[in-house]
Formats: C-alpha cells, structure tokens, sequence
C-alpha cells in the first residue's frame, strides 16, 4: 500500500468496517512492521489514522471515490 491507494476497513471489530477511502499520509508504527496509514473516508469527511493490518485495496478505486474526486486531490 502507498499514498493515494484506495483502501477498505476489512478489520471485523473495527468502527469503520466496510467504509472505503483514500490513504494522504503515513504516521509511524502500530506493531512491528504494521504502520498507521493516515485515510481520508469521504463519507465521513475526515481522516482517521488506521493501521495497514486493518486494510485491504479496494478492488475497484474509480467507482468508490468519483463522486468525492473533488475533495481528494
């Protein structure tokens, strides 16, 4: 995962579950090897710091953030 990936909460237990953004910044570890990732989630319009191992890429980027291109750039 790298800035500007579209990602998805894939974490169960986590309050964003299922929620899809767009990773704008990187902000050091949460284990070893594991780092926070800093995800902008339009439908919230805010950015939450998430651990990568509560993320996965979401399969088709275009479709989750067209409506909200305006505000990720």
């Amino acid at each position: 995962m790298d800035l500007g990936d579209v990602v998805v909460v894939d974490h169960p237990k986590h309050p964003f579950y299922g929620k899809v953004g767009k990773i704008i910044g990187r902000r050091g570890l949460y284990a070893e090897g594991d780092p926070w990732f800093l995800i902008y989630v339009p439908a919230n319009m805010r950015s939450f710091l998430i651990p990568q191992s509560m993320l996965c890429l979401h399969e088709n980027p275009s479709l989750a953030v067209d409506a909200y291109s305006h505000r990720l750039q």
